[in-house]
């Protein structure tokens, strides 16, 4: 998943394989986009989940389908350590950002995990992120994932990231609908600047 070369395309749907099956099944393109692209190589800018892609078309709805593992239920432990600053690296990308991060340092395996960069390695082999070549960083690829990443912090010990998730909603909500007053409060609120 880091680099697959010429195996790509074979990751999971191209683009091209997903209009034809948002025309087939009469779902918005843009809108599986948003919930299911994110995933992108050198050559291929557009890989999304097949799992995810047949749930959607069968269901006729956008979700998350993404299965839970025993693999992702042993990473929470990862994830608590908050190794390196991990926590604050995720709440950046529950944001949105790319963060950058080294993944050749990890030994291919659960029981070597050291720091941060190994976490978020095995992360992108399990196809929770995506990593970009380029800028050599690391991000939640879409909003199927996102999703996942938000119900997994705030049902684990990450009640903190869940308080920053609610919290941002509310500032975004307020700032769209002009609530002055409401925004400058939440700015000057210490849940953002203590976490």
């Amino acid at each position: 998943m880091v680099s697959p070369k010429r195996l790509a395309a074979y990751t999971g749907f191209t683009e091209e394989e997903v209009r034809t099956l948002c025309e087939t099944y009469y779902m918005d393109f843009e809108e599986t986009k948003r919930w299911y692209d994110g995933y992108s190589f050198p050559k291929e800018k557009s890989i999304y989940n097949p799992n995810a892609i047949v749930q959607a078309m069968e269901n006729g709805e956008f979700g998350t389908y993404w299965t839970e593992t025993e693999t992702y239920e042993s990473l929470k432990v990862y994830i608590d350590m908050n190794l390196d600053g991990l926590r604050e690296a995720l709440i950046l990308m529950l944001g949105g950002a790319h963060c950058p991060m080294d993944v050749r340092s990890f030994q291919n395996d659960m029981t070597s995990i050291g720091s941060k960069d190994d976490v978020l390695t095995l992360l992108i082999h399990l196809g929770y992120l995506a990593y970009e070549t380029e800028t050599r960083s690391v991000y939640i690829p879409n909003e199927e994932i996102r999703q996942e990443f938000i119900r997994a912090v705030k049902n684990g010990r990450h009640r903190e990231i869940g308080e920053l998730i609610s919290a941002s909603d509310r500032l975004l909500k307020d700032t769209l609908r002009g609530e002055g007053k409401k925004v400058a409060e939440a700015l000057l609120c210490p849940l953002w600047w203590s976490s």
